[in-house]
């Protein structure tokens, strides 16, 4: 599928980035409450790379390049998951 996303998809598409991004840095500042709820650290790590994994997939795409929206946050958290879950 190679549709064009709506301009209310591409929001959808940043508001759900935009809850990724809340995850890795809450979890990289402090993750106690996620391995509270994971159970495990090896399960806070997973959870990080599918939030680091679906970042990436949404800054691959023409919508994301094109939008005028600010990249830094996103990039920013792409950075310190992957540091988080290599650490």
């Amino acid at each position: 599928m190679t549709d064009t996303p709506t301009a209310d998809e591409i929001s959808a598409h940043f508001s759900a980035m935009d809850d990724s991004v809340t995850l890795i840095n809450a979890t990289v500042a402090d993750d106690t409450d996620a391995l509270a709820m994971n159970g495990s650290a090896d399960e806070v790590k997973l959870m990080v790379t599918r939030n680091t994994d679906h970042l990436e997939i949404q800054i691959a795409t023409d919508w994301y390049s094109d939008s005028s929206v600010s990249k830094t946050a996103y990039t920013g958290a792409v950075t310190s998951g992957k540091a988080y879950v290599a650490g």
